[in-house]
């Protein structure tokens, strides 16, 4: 086991976690301008929200690496492993903003959910498309969207943790973990 976490690089993701949570702390409020096309002025997203995309891409990079072929015929459940290691990181965030007070904390952890989901989706297209697909979401979301609109899509830049902000990220996390195991589970049935 202490080897599959150190490939898979269970200590970065721990330290990027904690990172994220400090830079959110300390200066979670201070606001990035960003040049939006559906404002006229420049808007400003909070660094809270886009300081989650590191951490999220330390999580998918150390979820998915090793190799490939051996992991397939392993005779650990490497698949629940990762998904596990994945699903853990997810919670952790979670319960950290539900105990922090800091402002955009419950945000940054929707966020962190919602790039974590997007890259395991992207993952399944492509493995280096992992941490691109997040990325473009998030500067789509800050040249298109409107910060407190509240509209279902641009949730990486609405600094509410409105209820109705989680459903995005949160069916983008449960599709990207339970979608690898489908093809197996379709496996398992044929009979043979």
């Amino acid at each position: 086991m202490r080897t599959w976490l150190r490939v898979h690089r269970a200590a970065q993701v721990c330290v990027a976690l904690a990172l994220t949570a400090g830079l959110v702390a300390v200066v979670g409020e201070v606001l990035v301008p960003v040049p939006g096309v559906a404002l006229d002025d420049l808007a400003g997203v909070p660094v809270a929200l886009v300081a989650p995309l590191v951490a999220s891409s330390v999580l998918v990079r150390g979820a998915l690496a090793g190799a490939g072929g051996p992991e397939a015929v392993a005779v650990r459940p490497v698949l629940a492993y990762r998904t596990g290691m994945v699903a853990v990181t997810c919670a952790l965030s979670v319960a950290v903003a539900l105990v922090e007070t800091v402002p955009y904390g419950a945000a940054a952890a929707r966020n962190l959910v919602g790039f974590t989901g997007l890259a395991a989706l992207a993952a399944l297209w492509r493995r280096d498309a992992a941490t691109a697909a997040p990325a473009a979401y998030l500067v789509a979301a800050m040249l298109l969207g409107r910060p407190g609109a509240g509209s279902w899509w641009d949730w990486p830049v609405e600094p509410s943790p409105h209820p109705a902000t989680w459903v995005v990220p949160a069916a983008c996390l449960g599709l990207g973990l339970a979608a690898p195991a489908l093809p197996r589970l379709r496996a398992r049935r044929r009979p043979r």
